[in-house]
């Protein structure tokens, strides 16, 4: 879902645990729809850990070598 241009995503987890977490470079897998391809992109955001469940909040970006 996106809010105010940002990902807002829910998944379940399989684990048990409160915490918040805040990243800047965490890695994620990305489904791109067009290409049907699975791949890693760093996310920026907030992640909220709880009990078998993940919410997190941010953006999904790519890195440009220079």
């Amino acid at each position: 879902m996106r809010i105010f241009n940002r990902t807002l995503s829910i998944e379940l987890i399989n684990g048990c645990g409160v915490f918040l977490e805040i990243a800047d470079s965490r890695a994620v897998w990305v489904y791109n729809v067009e290409t049907d391809r699975v791949f890693a992109l760093p996310f920026e955001g907030v992640l909220l850990h709880l009990p078998f469940l993940l919410i997190s909040y941010g953006r999904v970006y790519e890195e440009i070598e220079q």
